[in-house]
């Protein structure tokens, strides 16, 4: 199975996936898990059945549907790590409703959350003041009420909110996954 980049980080492409293995996690959730995990520093070989516990996986992937997440790993792994910040949050498409837009924000908030927490516990003095701030902020758009207006300056917030969440997002994953050896992408070869 070749994947393209495009074809793996798609909102509506990862909804179908966890169908297949009767995930819990909304697709904005599972992509914010992976994010979380990544970023807290999750590394090796373990880290699929890690991610699928906290997708509420019902259902065993199967070796096509395990392939399609290592890509998904690979891929998110790779934009986190671009140092074109081309990183961005798996959302559904901007023609979608707002509200379903910023639910869907929240939940991705609420799974980075959880996804770096799993990555392990760390002491007070490791986090900047600026990490400590991002995460408090993430956790609070997590509660976001959706009842938004519709009209342009909701549209408006809603982009300035989702840019703030990917900048966060990228500056921990610099912060805390970056000085953890550099991680190493699944698949790439050490010289």
């Amino acid at each position: 199975m070749s994947l393209q980049a495009e074809d793996v980080l798609d909102f509506y492409e990862l909804e179908a996936e966890l169908r297949k293995i009767d995930a819990m996690a909304s697709p904005s959730e599972a992509h914010g898990i992976l994010c979380g995990q990544l970023s807290g520093g999750v590394k090796g070989e373990a880290w699929l059945k890690d991610y699928l516990s906290n997708l509420g996986a019902k259902g065993e992937p199967w070796d096509n549907t395990r392939e399609w997440f290592c890509q998904l790993h690979k891929f998110t792994l790779d934009e986190l790590a671009d140092d074109q910040f081309n990183f961005m949050p798996l959302l559904p498409d901007d023609e979608d409703p707002l509200d379903t837009r910023l639910g869907s924000l929240a939940e991705w908030c609420s799974g980075f959350l959880a996804g770096f927490g799993s990555a392990g516990s760390r002491k007070p003095e490791e986090f900047t003041e600026d990490a400590l701030t991002a995460l408090r902020d993430i956790q609070q758009i997590s509660q976001v009420d959706t009842e938004i207006d519709e009209e342009e300056d909701g549209e408006a917030a809603y982009f300035e909110v989702l840019e703030y969440v990917r900048m966060a997002a990228l500056m921990i994953f610099t912060e805390f996954a970056m000085d953890r050896d550099n991680i190493v992408p699944p698949g790439a070869t050490i010289h």
